[in-house]
């Protein structure tokens, strides 16, 4: 299969800079095998103890710390994928696996899911990977390090000279989150005014092309940065733990971060699977999402009746990626945000 002129093979190598990938039978485990997820999210764990407890069905939580870990583990195993299911965050990288093959489409799913309206919205029109939970990346700043006075509005106050060389960001070649903020903000702005602007902004490459959210903590709360672009769910964690940390959304808008979870099409466990998507889209799986303290336990419920963690904003304009756009276009604006701000 062909997309946007590109084979399955190639698309999954910009995702995951790897020599191979492709959409191969799954093995054949026995119908009593744990289902097995791949995932980058705190609360997938809990999530699944609870749905075990409650059918019956063991499950085998596989982390790598993060979406390119678990991407990388998907193109080493090749032509022999040990996965039932992938739970990651950015609908972007996702929309690159499903074109690949990877995953199955699933409407009668999302149909019955009990969506709010922004939930609704984040469906994709295939299917193939459904949204679970929600973020945003907007811009974070130290209270002790700036006044109300100084904090940026839009995401054009960030050319302000009082922020110079004192930005922190995540690199979006490591972050499935971090590359979804990069797309949403040049859907949000424009692709050329979007890159003058950040080449204007992100020039210490000390801190704008950091590795992960807790080092871009880090350099806010310990180092040189006195505000960040970030995953808000990660900046409400920390005020949870008193930290001098405040959340700000831009006025230009900011673009939805879905974590999503997809089926592998060649799974042997179709049903189980089912099960456990129907289970975590409801209240009684989201309630299981929301026991913890890490960053990821705080995000925007997009199922019916479900409420955040005490103090996370949930009041916001989320903006909806153009998933498509964003997979044509992945490998050169991580080449671009590479060769411009990592060191």
């Amino acid at each position: 299969m062909r997309t946007h002129g590109m084979s399955r093979r190639h698309l999954l190598q910009a995702t995951v800079g790897a020599a191979s990938v492709l959409a191969a039978p799954h093995i054949a485990r026995a119908a009593a095998a744990p289902l097995v997820i791949y995932d980058s999210l705190d609360f997938v764990g809990k999530a699944a103890k609870a749905f075990s407890a409650k059918t019956g069905i063991a499950t085998n939580v596989v982390e790598q710390g993060g979406t390119g870990g678990v991407l990388g583990k998907i193109a080493a195993e090749g032509d022999k994928p040990q996965y039932d299911m992938v739970w990651l965050e950015g609908s972007a990288v996702m929309e690159r696996m499903a074109q690949a093959g990877i995953f199955g489409a699933h409407a009668d799913l999302a149909a019955r899911a009990a969506y709010t309206k922004v939930g609704r919205s984040l469906v994709p029109a295939s299917a193939m990977f459904l949204p679970v939970t929600a973020s945003t990346t907007g811009i974070t700043v130290n209270s002790k390090k700036l006044t109300p006075a100084q904090y940026p509005k839009s995401w054009s106050d960030l050319a302000n000279p009082d922020y110079a060389g004192a930005i922190a960001a995540k690199d979006p070649n490591l972050s499935g989150p971090a590359f979804q903020w990069l797309a949403g903000f040049f859907q949000a702005m424009g692709e050329e005014k979007g890159k003058a602007l950040l080449l204007q902004v992100l020039t210490n490459k000390a801190l704008s092309g950091l590795p992960s959210g807790g080092t871009v903590n880090k350099a806010l709360l310990t180092g040189n940065a006195k505000l960040a672009i970030t995953q808000d769910s990660a900046t409400f964690g920390k005020i949870a733990a008193g930290e001098p940390l405040v959340s700000l959304y831009p006025t230009e808008g900011v673009v939805a971060t879905p974590s999503s979870i997809g089926i592998s099409a060649r799974t042997t466990q179709a049903d189980s699977c089912h099960q456990f998507v129907s289970f975590v889209l409801s209240p009684e799986g989201q309630a299981a999402m929301l026991d913890g303290d890490d960053s990821d336990f705080f995000f925007a419920p997009i199922i019916e009746g479900v409420k955040a963690k005490p103090g996370r904003t949930t009041d916001i304009n989320f903006l909806v990626l153009d998933n498509a756009a964003a997979a044509k276009n992945e490998t050169a604006w991580k080449s671009w945000y590479r060769e411009n701000f990592v060191p």
